[in-house]
């Protein structure tokens, strides 16, 4: 796991969800880091940029955000390409 890396894709996530002005949403298929490392990256982003995000655990992916704007984070390639179409921002990394 690149943890600075790891953060940088955090901050762009961030950044882009909220530049959408209040409907933003993101999506990343984490193909290097598993999601309970990246639990702790989001919990510390959370406190130390006080974005006042919440973080939803399910069995594949993370929700990470608040009211209409959100990210998805997941390791699993089939959830990933699953997803609407119409979401923003996608990383594949």
């Amino acid at each position: 796991m690149d943890t600075n890396l790891n953060k940088k894709v955090l901050d762009l996530i961030y950044s882009s969800i909220i530049s959408e002005g209040g409907d933003g949403d993101a999506i990343w298929l984490s193909k290097h880091t598993n999601l309970s490392e990246l639990k702790v990256l989001i919990d510390e982003y959370n406190t130390s940029n006080n974005t006042g995000w919440k973080v939803e655990e399910n069995e594949n992916y993370i929700n990470w955000g608040i009211d209409q704007e959100w990210a998805t984070i997941t390791c699993d390639e089939n959830f990933f390409n699953s997803q609407p179409s119409y979401i923003i921002l996608r990383i594949n990394y």
